[in-house]
């Protein structure tokens, strides 16, 4: 058998499954998201059109395994793309979900369409293959392999049905990443991608843009596109704690009714629909199946199967683990942070203890603080027992604040033969009982920051003058990335246009992560965050992706900040931190 055969030994593909609807999994989440308890009578009595294609159903229980009772079912659901005559071909998206009201969690396993694996009765090909040689059954097969679970359902949904549902629900909102425009002007003949142009920023999408959002990947892997996808299921989650208009489940249940097949029952699917409700977006795992290489054929370049890593990915979707962080309330005895005067000084740090790293971590307390301009020194010419603070003229009121950070210690002016530009110059003491810091690291690569006085400086001031408020921006910038877009506009909202700013930055990777500033300070985004802390004086709003920080987010007067890591998550939170803290005018 050839890499790419197209024909099954014992699969032939019915005529009935070319007049099949064709489908992808986001509609079935937003939907069940959406309903809400109230209207589960009538959504009751709507979802009897689910699954009238009994003979697709049939043959997929033959492959189907039986759920046993008070234990997690496993979900197959699919996305199929198609032909110019409209006829259902290859599965365009593939996840398989974990459902377990027990653990009160929900795990969903990504599959890329253009893995390669081996597909019973067939051989060797993309997994998207095994859906256009043998339909659903031979779908749920070839997944029960790769895994070695069991698939006890399967749902398929179609294109339409999804743009419907989402316009149904009057949009969702998503803080787009980047700018994706494609209109195909320049494309080889038979090679044209679906066009799509949105601006980046928080916006609602309509069905329409929110379709070509996620299936985006004219410029993107599978991988991105995936997490895209992860991340808008994420999004729809959160918006849902802000719905409760039940006008619409009438309108919503019958286009998820009208566009779906599958072989739950209708009482499966109310209590699906509870239990999502009911599921924290905290306790949502996303995972995709690990690639190993990227390699090419002559039906075009596939994906690699990594079995070594595997059967951790299998065991974490089985039983994942929620670590998230507490929320942490500020220490009474916590020394306030530095007043904004004092995080602009020149400081300069010098070893007065002997202890290898004290310098540098007395450097990292201090820019953890806010600090802007902190110098690491040589070692002090003497030793002190408690840590000493030199000020030169006119920054004794600076040297008083940072004392604060490294009591017990003693305050004096600069003498007169000291050789330092600094303004402040701090001599660690073996009072001090700071720890050496590691390097801030994101994805294994270390991250090195600028003072950020000169990076867009005209570009941020262009977009402050367009804006009604007073914009602000990071004073310390990742040297590793580069400002790629500044978007002044207006978010569309039930309470009228917000004025809003969203920043893009690129690394030489193309992952790209963004800064937002808006009045809409009622945005769902910001709805039930993982944890909240205070930090120097203000509250910040931690929301985790997994064991990543996807976005974090906090309030200034009159408007709200937030930062969104890269789909890649190539900022650590960290990172992520020190940006926010670093935040001053534009102007």
């Amino acid at each position: 058998m050839g890499i790419f055969n197209k024909k099954g030994r014992h699969y032939q593909k019915p005529a009935l499954w070319k007049r099949i609807v064709k489908w992808t999994l986001l509609s079935i989440l937003i939907i069940v998201l959406t309903v809400g308890l109230a209207g589960f009578i009538f959504v009751y009595r709507t979802l009897g059109k689910i699954g009238l294609n009994t003979e697709v159903i049939y043959e997929a229980k033959q492959q189907l395994d039986i759920p046993l009772p008070d234990e997690p079912v496993n979900i197959l659901l699919m996305g199929t793309d198609e032909d110019p005559d409209g006829n259902s071909t290859r599965s365009d998206t593939i996840m398989l979900v974990r459902v377990n009201p027990q653990g009160e969690c929900l795990s969903i396993l990504s599959i890329p369409r253009d893995l390669l694996v081996d597909i019973p009765g067939v051989g060797q090909d993309k997994i998207n293959a095994a859906y256009a040689i043998g339909g659903v059954s031979l779908s749920i097969e070839t997944v029960r392999q790769l895994t070695g679970l069991p698939i006890h359902h399967f749902v398929l949904i179609n294109y339409e049905g999804f743009k419907k549902v989402v316009d149904a629900m009057g949009g969702v909102y998503v803080d787009v990443d980047r700018r994706y425009f494609n209109d195909n002007s320049n494309a080889p003949w038979g090679e044209a991608y679906e066009p799509i142009d949105i601006y980046p920023g928080y916006q609602k999408l309509n069905g329409d843009d929110a379709l070509a959002y996620v299936r985006y990947r004219h410029t993107d892997s599978d991988f991105v596109r995936i997490k895209r996808q992860q991340y808008f299921i994420r999004d729809v989650k959160a918006q849902s704690l802000t719905w409760g208009n039940f006008t619409k489940i009438p309108e919503l249940a019958d286009v998820f009714a009208g566009n779906t097949t599958s072989d739950i029952s209708r009482s499966d699917v109310l209590s699906l629909t509870k239990f999502m409700l009911s599921v924290n977006r905290d306790r949502i795992y996303q995972a995709q199946a690990p690639i190993q290489e990227i390699g090419s054929g002559a039906a075009g370049s596939y994906l690699v199967l990594s079995r070594e890593q595997l059967p951790d990915i299998i065991k974490a979707f089985q039983s994942p683990e929620f670590n998230r962080p507490e929320t942490v309330a500020p220490e009474e005895d916590a020394p306030p942070g530095p007043s904004d005067d004092t995080k602009a000084t020149v400081i300069e740090v010098l070893n007065g203890n002997g202890v290898e790293g004290a310098a540098s971590a007395a450097a990292q307390l201090l820019t953890n603080k806010g600090c802007t301009s902190v110098n690491i020194g040589g070692n002090a010419v003497n030793s002190y027992e408690e840590t000493r603070i030199f000020y030169s003229e006119g920054s004794q009121t600076a040297a008083a604040d940072l004392a604060k950070l490294f009591e017990p210690c003693n305050i004096g002016t600069m003498p007169a033969d000291t050789d330092t530009q600094a303004q402040v110059l701090v001599v660690v003491g073996s009072s001090f009982q700071g720890q050496p810091q590691p390097a801030v690291t994101t994805t294994g690569d270390s991250i090195h920051f600028e003072s950020d006085s000169d990076t867009g400086e005209l570009r941020w001031k262009a977009a402050d003058m367009q804006l009604p408020f007073d914009v602000k921006k990071p004073g310390d910038f990742p040297v590793e990335f580069d400002y790629v877009d500044f978007h002044p506009y207006e978010i569309e909202t039930d309470n009228g246009p917000q004025p809003a700013l969203k920043v893009v930055a690129q690394d030489e990777k193309g992952d790209y992560w963004g800064i937002m500033q808006t009045t809409f300070k009622d945005a769902p985004l910001l709805e039930a965050p993982s944890v909240e802390r205070e930090i120097d004086g203000r509250k910040y709003r931690f929301f985790y992706a997994d064991d990543n920080l996807r976005y974090l987010a906090w309030e200034d007067d009159d408007k709200v900040f937030w930062i969104t890591n890269s789909l890649q998550d190539s900022l650590s939170e960290d990172t992520m931190v020190r940006l926010a803290l670093s935040f001053k005018p534009a102007q």
